[in-house]
């Protein structure tokens, strides 16, 4: 069984004050992310590059869809999995997932260029979808081994980079690309003979295993499903009841939203890294389920407060929203996300203890509750609806998850 778990890493004993600063920084390098990218997408309109923003939105959105479906739960097994379980991805990722992006590329490509995107410019976004698709495997490589600050720091460069080279007149999606695969390279250099996608990575490759990485890892993609669904269902729904111009100004507002809650969850990977590492014999400590609560409640609580008195100023002057409520709409997310982060620090446990079937469940609850939700509240209130379902769904699964881990202790 030693050879299952076995990782180059060696073993170390992080305390609470280690994993808290892992966390601030992995919470801060997507920060920091998102504010470039921001900046970049802000100059290139006023470049009037609004053609490649427009590719590169349309292909990797579509892209990312094909990369969850083709992918499952594999990144959360190569992250959380044994040895084996990792060679398992591999297979799966080299013989299926990346033919299949490149298929997908082509198709998506395809599909736009009739409608009037530009060729080179699809292109490129597909290259940068691909890469982040491969980045997706780095990215674990580096969590797994508990370098969050290498990781933050290359993601950080690369966008750096790309807005340096926009400045310069580089057209947005050659800028991207060309920085991701810099990137992808420097990350190999980084990671050395451990990285994922060196030439080694070939060896031991079937369809066989390819298979098997899907089976090991079909409870991880009812989660990550379950994630996706949760995410996006309220606002399709939303979009066959409202006219254009309302879901132009609510998407600017769930697009926050969960920009926000992408940064808690962030900061929600270290302690289950961490849990993970313990359970696979890497490292010989305890990690208190309490401190991922008390991550989540750090994270959560200052943010949502920070943003729910700030909504009008963010709607009204730095989004310049046209609907007045959309500050509404943001101040009753934010009472959702403090929800969220409980619910993803207790299921981020899970997934770390190996319960992966239990966490798919509870996000199952939480996509149950929202589906009702927002079919009894969107045809009634519109985007304020869709917010107060979310916040409601979101509360609701809370306290039957909370419920059922009291009863379970109990029994």
């Amino acid at each position: 069984m030693a050879e299952l778990v076995a990782d180059p890493v060696p073993a170390t004993r992080p305390g609470v004050r280690a994993l808290a600063r892992n966390s601030a920084i992995a919470a801060g390098a997507v920060v920091a992310n998102g504010l470039l990218s921001a900046a970049i997408l802000a100059l290139c309109t006023k470049l009037g590059q609004t053609a490649e923003v427009g590719a590169y939105t349309v292909m990797t959105s579509a892209l990312a869809f094909v990369l969850i479906f083709l992918s499952g739960g594999s990144a959360l097994l190569y992250l959380n999995g044994t040895e084996e379980q990792r060679a398992l991805v591999r297979s799966q990722w080299m013989i299926v997932v990346v033919p299949g992006l490149l298929l997908g590329t082509v198709a998506v490509g395809a599909f736009y260029a009739t409608r009037g995107y530009g060729i080179g410019a699809l292109t490129a976004a597909g290259v940068v979808a691909l890469g982040n698709g491969l980045a997706t495997l780095q990215q674990t490589d580096f969590n797994r081994r508990m370098r969050f600050l290498a990781s933050a720091v290359l993601i950080c460069t690369s966008k750096a980079v790309s807005l340096v080279m926009v400045l310069l007149g580089v057209p947005l999606t050659v800028a991207l690309a060309t920085a991701g695969l810099a990137q992808l390279l420097a990350g190999e250099l980084v990671l050395g003979k451990h990285g994922s996608l060196r030439a080694d990575l070939l060896r031991g490759l079937s369809w066989r295993r390819a298979f098997e990485g899907y089976r090991s890892s079909r409870h991880l993609f009812g989660y990550s499903l379950g994630e996706l669904y949760v995410a996006r269902f309220g606002t399709l729904v939303l979009s066959v009841v409202a006219s254009p111009a309302v879901m132009g100004s609510f998407g600017a507002i769930v697009t926050a939203y969960q920009a926000i809650g992408g940064v808690v969850q962030s900061a929600l990977q270290v302690p289950m890294v961490a849990r993970a590492r313990s359970r696979l014999g890497i490292e010989q400590t305890a990690h208190p389920a309490g401190f991922s609560v008390a991550v989540a409640l750090a994270c959560a609580v200052p943010m949502a407060a920070a943003v729910a008195i700030l909504a009008p100023f963010l709607t009204d002057t730095v989004l310049s929203l046209p609907q007045r409520e959309a500050s509404t709409w943001l101040a009753v997310f934010m009472l959702a996300l403090p929800c969220l982060a409980v619910t993803r620090a207790v299921l981020f446990n899970w997934i770390g203890d190996g319960h992966y079937s239990r966490a798919t469940k509870a996000i199952g609850i939480v996509a149950g509750l929202l589906t009702v939700a927002v079919a009894v509240a969107v045809p009634l209130w519109g985007p304020l609806g869709t917010a107060g379902a979310t916040a409601a769904a979101e509360a609701a699964a809370l306290a039957v998850i909370l419920a059922v881990m009291a009863r379970r202790r109990a029994a």
